[in-house]
């Protein structure tokens, strides 16, 4: 007995010759160059090769400015200063922010940052990328010593916000939250935890770097009323005598 697919696929299968042919005769036209260059960028695509690639122009960006910038531990201090207190009302009253989403919705799209909120959340990247994995091969000269595990709880939906954090284990979570304002209740929702142990100091000013960078990155991308992340010491850890 027919239902509506078996006859959706039936004519689909009546139209497939003809639609073969025209492909054919339209592809008959074209050159070789272009033919090759076709087949590599559906290669590419089918392999999600193009993403691997903008991912690594932008790593390659990343680190470039971090090591033109040089760095040090009063370069993280001043970040402090100058953005510990940044808040969601002084985004847009400057507009940095353009008309964005209510907060605890969905994540801030590029289109709703404008030029300055796009290189401070840039920023925030770097900063966020530099304490927790810089060294002096890309010019970063920070000190270093206690070791610490950084955890950090999202919705899976924008996990890729943290798409430039390099050896981070994920977890899946469950969010038991509810919102009292009834906007972004958490309760049951599909988290993703992501953990990373890096290195702090006695100040532990890293630390307090990585959170004012969360707390940016938050602001101006990923959009939850709490960005959850909490740092615990390692008494041992086998990265210790790496």
């Amino acid at each position: 007995m027919d239902n509506i697919s078996s006859i959706i696929k039936k004519a689909q299968n009546d139209l497939f010759p003809e639609l073969e042919a025209k492909i054919r005769t339209e592809l008959e036209k074209k050159d070789k160059d272009w033919l090759i260059d076709q087949i590599i960028y559906l290669t590419c695509e089918r392999h999600s090769l193009h993403e691997q690639k903008e991912s690594l122009d932008d790593m390659r960006k990343r680190l470039i400015r971090i090591g033109k910038t040089a760095y040090d531990d009063q370069s993280l201090v001043d970040f402090i200063d100058q953005y510990k207190k940044m808040n969601r009302e002084e985004l847009e009253t400057a507009r940095f922010l353009l008309n964005p989403p209510h907060t605890g919705l969905g994540s801030i799209e590029s289109h709703q940052r404008s030029k300055t909120g796009e290189a401070l959340l840039e920023k925030a990247r770097d900063v966020l990328y530099l304490a927790l994995y810089g060294d002096k091969t890309i010019n970063v000269n920070i000190t270093r010593g206690q070791e610490e595990i950084l955890t950090m709880i999202l919705p899976l939906s924008k996990s890729d916000s943290l798409f430039f954090l390099k050896s981070a284990t994920e977890v899946n979570a469950t969010g038991t939250w509810k919102d009292p304002e009834g906007v972004s209740n958490d309760d049951h929702a599909q988290n993703i935890g992501l953990q990373v142990e890096f290195g702090d100091n006695k100040k532990g000013t890293i630390g307090i770097a990585v959170f004012v960078a969360l707390h940016l990155i938050n602001l101006l991308h990923v959009n939850e009323q709490i960005l959850y992340a909490r740092m615990e010491k390692v008494e041992r850890s086998s990265l210790q005598v790496l």
